[in-house]
């Protein structure tokens, strides 16, 4: 009988870590897309820019079928999942106390787009975009996609490298716009 005990509550056990595991997994996974998208990324006003110029590019929505890429989609690691929860939170964190710690008013916007290629990932880029490889030989036009996977790192180069206003349509504009009502704040 005792034989009987145990092996029921090593099997409930069992039966009640997996489903306490589900639970808690689509919880976390709710959670980092929730946590992804536009809505949460641009609630702090330094992002006005940004969100601006990405309602006006085709990944913001602006295209035929007003498909839209969320902020995480280009600006976290989609190698893996581990690589993707590690980098929402090291953005997370140094957001965060960004916002809440610093003047975000300093911010030079201009020279951060000079290194685009640290605030986006060509892994984010090949999740949507995984076709590129298998389109390669269609033509001209394709010659730098096919040095980029056939070189691979020794091309040196990233996604927005290349496509430097991708996401983010007219955003010097934006910025300038940005920059020059915080001018005309402060002189009121």
């Amino acid at each position: 009988m005792a034989n009987v005990k145990k092996k029921f509550f090593v099997w409930s056990s069992v039966v009640i870590g997996i489903v306490v595991g589900l639970i808690a997994s689509m919880g976390i996974s709710d959670a980092l897309h929730a946590t992804g998208s536009g809505f949460v990324c641009t609630m702090c006003h330094t992002m006005d820019p940004m969100n601006a110029a990405y309602h006006e590019d085709v990944h913001g929505g602006n295209n035929k079928l007003g498909i839209k890429a969320e902020c995480s989609a280009c600006h976290l690691d989609h190698t893996s999942a581990y690589t993707y929860v590690l980098t929402k939170i090291k953005v997370s964190i140094n957001d965060g106390y960004k916002t809440f710690f610093t003047d975000t008013d300093k911010i030079d916007w201009r020279k951060k787009r000079e290194h685009a290629s640290h605030f986006t990932y060509d892994s984010g880029c090949l999740t949507c975009h995984s076709n590129l490889k298998d389109v390669i030989t269609s033509g001209p036009s394709f010659l730098p996609h096919r040095d980029y996977f056939v070189l691979g790192n020794k091309a040196e180069k990233s996604c927005v490298d290349c496509h430097k206003n991708v996401g983010h349509k007219n955003l010097g504009f934006h910025i300038d716009k940005f920059e020059a009502k915080k001018l005309e704040d402060k002189t009121k």
